[in-house]
């Protein structure tokens, strides 16, 4: 019997066909089921994995206080107010799911990420910081490229501080695009190189190769694992070649104009 709810469970589908399928041909890892796709033989996938790999070490290792979390919360929260989601939610590389904290309980939602033991990753700071952690959560692993749901299922995609991880950033906006229904929208929440103003300084550059040269000499403690450093504009571009419509641009004010959430509608 699957634990997936019932609506989740009638827009299941094979990551790749795109066919309609039921819970039960996948395989489960720990009971969650696994949907993963992995381009193994294609060009960045080492890179992209060295990435997860630190990723999931440095979030397991978070030491983070009640009270980090909560100011977390209070810079995110402008954004929430400002981009208004509701309806069926797909939360693209969402882990345990914190944006439900900004969400309304009765809002059909489901997160798919990568990394299996995201929903379990949570130390008791900071479920004690989001209350949405109390909540059951219904998660899918799954890598971005390849969703496991059928066409014009979802209301709202959302993507957050996750686009610049991604092996293939084209892919996973084609995904996006195909999952949501028609005026459905994306958000798409990154760290954008030079800010506003797209200027990156020769200060930027100099710090980037730096660390560059010092992880090819085996220096790995300044190692970038990010697969993608895209400014404003390149983010703009990534979106717009989709096929989706850009609306409107929200900088987060707690970081100085250089974190910005691009919204867009899919017009079919």
């Amino acid at each position: 019997m699957s634990d997936l709810p019932q609506w989740a469970e009638s827009i299941l589908a094979d990551p790749v066909t795109k066919h309609s399928v039921r819970p039960g041909v996948f395989q489960r890892v720990d009971g969650i089921i696994d949907a993963r796709v992995f381009l193994k033989n294609s060009y960045g996938y080492r890179s992209w994995a060295d990435g997860q790999v630190a990723y999931e070490a440095f979030a397991r290792s978070d030491a983070a206080q009640v009270e980090d979390y909560r100011a977390e919360i209070e810079y995110d929260r402008p954004v929430y107010d400002h981009f208004r989601m509701g309806g069926r939610i797909l939360d693209c590389g969402g882990g345990a799911g914190t944006v439900r904290q900004f969400l309304n309980e009765d809002v059909e939602f489901v997160s798919t990420d990568p990394w299996v033991q995201a929903p379990h990753a949570n130390s008791p700071e900071r479920r004690a910081a989001y209350s949405c952690l109390s909540r059951k959560l219904t998660f899918i692993a799954a890598t971005a490229e390849f969703q496991p749901f059928l066409a014009n299922s979802f209301d709202w995609v959302h993507l957050r501080s996750m686009i610049d991880h991604v092996q293939v950033p084209d892919l996973v906006m084609l995904e996006a695009k195909r999952v949501l229904r028609p005026d459905g929208r994306m958000l798409i929440g990154s760290y954008v190189e030079g800010g506003r103003c797209g200027v990156i300084t020769v200060r930027q550059r100099a710090r980037h190769m730096i660390a560059t040269g010092l992880s090819l000499a085996g220096i790995q403690r300044w190692k970038d694992h990010h697969v993608w450093h895209p400014t404003y504009k390149q983010l703009l571009k990534l979106v717009t070649d989709s096929g989706l419509k850009v609306e409107d641009t929200y900088w987060q004010p707690h970081w100085n104009d250089t974190v910005c959430y691009v919204c867009a509608v899919k017009r079919d």
